[in-house]
């Protein structure tokens, strides 16, 4: 058989591969970080008719005689060029800008993604929506002026409502109990003096003295008794923060240093007792207590020094700094910003790690806008944005597909006039082998 069939075979077949690719990249088009493809051509193996010979003293050199045996597919390449950016808005939609890649931990395997279309879970994990895989970075201790731990990535996880870590004067840790209300409508429980923050879920809390109706409880901190209306009964989980213990350094202080103040306008409870806010910290009644700003904290002033005897519990509502807002900067800094209702504070959360390699391209795509390490991409270099040639990051914002239209459109036009040429060619040493044929008629 002639040679230019298989020739013309091999070239159909490689110019497929090319629409193929050609097809994918723009299925992708609108692909949030997608890469573009694209094909390059080698040739086969020549068959060698005749081969070179060099010049002699009397006649000159001539080239070797080689007929072509068709075309291979050189490489299939991840063309890794920066996609245009996007704004969205969204607080957790992040453009890397230059090289690099977000970390993800997607079912205990570590994965690779310029798609930074993030979101939370329920349970306050940063994640990607679309396959659950949870963002890695570096989690800042309580004292943020200190430097995270840089050993290993985690999952980062927060959520609007988080206590401030750096709030130790006073216990932030919410318990939960359950109390049975199916004997009575009204609980009295010792562990609730002076507890704050007392929750019941798909109930709402109305003052004390008022009388709950469906659907409401009401709740008096001097003796530690929820009250629910008599349609409620039967077991109830309850969820609150523990009244504060603070110690003085004889005993009989009466002035101690916490690191927010209570709910504005709400009493005080020492052991039972209640204080009210007074007029100033220099007149104070036996059962009224003062609030003063104080060294980045404030100071607690009762009017009446507890027993001398023992430590002393002060029971009183508190209001923790807590999450009411986050930003995320250039080099992944999540930074909280947290309220008390009276003041705000910032803390830094967390960091978002960005991996670099020394060949992208050689990655392996693993669907879901994953990628995965390969012997040719190198080992990944993981950690902050914007440093040792890692990309930065751009907030309220996401990376558009690389594809171009115009230049996937002219390929397009190539690759079928190549295809077109090869069957053409299979046709035409067709149409001569049937004339070598027709000789023996």
């Amino acid at each position: 058989m002639m040679r230019s069939l298989y020739s013309a075979i091999s070239g159909l077949k490689n110019h497929q591969v090319k629409m193929d690719v050609i097809g994918d990249n723009i299925a992708n088009v609108n692909t949030t970080g997608f890469k573009r493809s694209r094909v390059n051509f080698a040739t086969m193996l020549s068959q060698t008719m005749k081969g070179a010979s060099g010049p002699t003293a009397t006649q000159g050199g001539t080239n070797a005689i080689q007929i072509g045996l068709g075309s291979v597919i050189g490489s299939v390449d991840k063309m890794m060029t920066q996609g245009s950016v996007q704004t969205t808005g969204k607080d957790t939609d992040l453009t890397l800008q230059g090289a690099g890649f977000f970390v993800l931990n997607n079912n205990g395997q570590t994965v690779y993604s310029r798609a930074g279309g993030f979101g939370f879970d329920m349970d306050g994990n940063l994640i990607d929506p679309g396959s659950g895989a949870k963002v890695q970075g570096y989690v800042w201790p309580a004292d943020d002026s200190q430097s995270p731990v840089w050993a290993g990535t985690g999952d980062i996880c927060f959520s609007l409502g988080d206590p401030l870590l750096a709030d130790g004067k006073l216990p932030l840790a919410l318990t939960t109990i359950t109390e049975d209300f199916s004997v009575d409508a009204a609980v009295t429980d010792s562990n609730l003096i002076g507890a704050a923050n007392v929750k019941i879920s798909g109930l709402t809390q109305v003052p004390v003295g008022q009388t709950p109706g469906s659907g409401e409880f009401s709740f008096d901190p001097a003796t530690g008794t929820i009250t629910l209306s008599a349609a409620q009964a039967g077991a109830v989980a309850v969820d609150y923060i523990s009244a504060a213990v603070l110690t003085g350094a004889d005993g009989i202080t009466t002035t101690f240093q916490v690191d927010h103040p209570p709910v504005p306008g709400a009493a005080v409870y020492v052991d039972g007792t209640a204080y009210t806010l007074g007029t100033g910290s220099a007149s104070l009644g036996a059962s009224e207590y003062w609030i003063d700003s104080a060294n980045g904290g404030y100071i607690l002033t009762l009017g009446t020094p507890p027993d001398a005897a023992a430590i002393v519990g002060y029971d009183f509502i508190n209001q923790p700094h807590t999450l009411t807002g986050y930003s995320i900067d250039q080099s992944g800094v999540i930074t909280g910003v947290y309220s008390d209702g009276t003041t705000s504070v910032t803390h830094k959360i967390a960091q978002i790690a960005v991996a670099r390699f020394a060949n992208d391209a050689g990655l392996n795509h693993v669907g879901g806008n994953f990628y995965t390490s390969t012997n040719n991409s190198g080992a990944a270099s993981v950690g902050s944005a914007g440093q040792d040639g890692r990309a930065s990051i751009i907030p309220g914002t996401i990376e558009m597909s690389n594809v171009d239209l115009s230049t996937e459109f002219t390929d397009m036009i190539v690759t079928q006039r190549g295809f077109q040429a090869n069957s053409r060619v299979i046709t035409v040493s067709d149409t001569l082998l049937q004339e070598l044929i027709d000789l023996k008629r």
